[in-house]
């Protein structure tokens, strides 16, 4: 019996020294772009939509798909209840009404440490938050812990392509990389963007553990990812998990995520997408 204590006392010791360690990694859906991810003691909260189920939730410019200006567009679902205390960074994709809405304004601390684009900055200071910061592309952040590191980096995104991307305005995508002595997590969450090329070249950051990709194909994948070139971008990255965001909430969003599903199941990837329910938190 003694021998058997021992050696699985050896075997724990073991995998704690490569870096087997088990750090809490999770993440909550709270709706649309919005969700909360827990990596170790961080916590970082994304593009706040925090305005309840109605008819018009807000209104965009010229509809992405049917061309309507002026647009009212309809929220289907409360967003989901989380904790908000303690978050360490609000992190934002991009100023567009649909991933920051005037209940979030309202509702979240205004001295929440909060990155965006550089053009985002002066709107968020009219809006009260002080503590607020840019990332253009590769311009990185990092926070730190005792023996815990959270870094940002900003990578492109292109939400639809030239001319209307240019007219749409700058957004983010973001590395999100995690480290804890040997233990090491990174993830790409794309914003909202289409595909283009340069995309593949995100594989110099390193292997990519989780896909968090934009989805719904606004505009008909004009304006935002369809089923279709997120395939080309999981094919080109290799991420060994995914799991979509910005989906099945608004009525602006013109492709179900059962397409990318589906797209998925007919390939190496059907097991690697996880599609997390509307507030549950989840192990990833």
């Amino acid at each position: 019996m003694k021998t058997k204590i021992s050696l699985v006392l050896i075997a724990v010791l073991c995998l704690s020294a490569r870096g087997f360690t088990q750090v809490k990694k999770e993440i909550q859906w709270i709706g649309g772009p919005t969700y909360i991810l827990k990596l170790g003691s961080f916590k970082v909260l994304t593009d706040p939509m925090l305005g309840p189920k109605s008819k018009e939730a807000f209104r965009i410019k010229i509809h992405p798909t049917t061309g309507e200006p002026n647009a009212a567009i309809e929220r289907f679902s409360d967003p989901a209840e989380f904790d908000r205390s303690n978050i360490d960074l609000l992190l934002i994709s991009h100023m567009h009404p649909d991933h920051i809405d005037p209940a979030a304004v309202e509702i979240l601390d205004k001295n929440l440490k909060t990155i965006t684009t550089a053009q985002g900055v002066a709107t968020m200071q009219r809006w009260g938050f002080t503590n607020v910061g840019a990332l253009e592309w590769s311009d990185t952040l990092t926070l730190q812990k005792a023996g815990e590191s959270l870094k940002i980096t900003a990578v492109k995104s292109m939400h639809a392509q030239e001319p209307l991307n240019s007219e749409l305005g700058k957004g983010n995508g973001y590395i999100i990389e995690y480290s804890s002595g040997k233990s090491f997590f990174r993830i790409y969450w794309t914003g909202d963007t289409v595909w283009f090329d340069e995309i593949a070249s995100y594989t110099k950051y390193g292997k990519i553990d989780l896909l968090i990709p934009n989805m719904g194909a606004p505009g008909n994948g004009k304006r935002g990812l369809d089923a279709l070139q997120a395939l080309k971008i999981i094919t080109a990255l290799n991420p060994k998990k995914i799991i979509p965001v910005h989906h099945t909430t608004f009525s602006h969003y013109a492709e179900p995520i059962s397409v990318l599903q589906s797209e998925l199941s007919k390939t190496k990837y059907k097991k690697r997408l996880q599609l997390v329910p509307l507030g549950v938190p989840e192990k990833i």
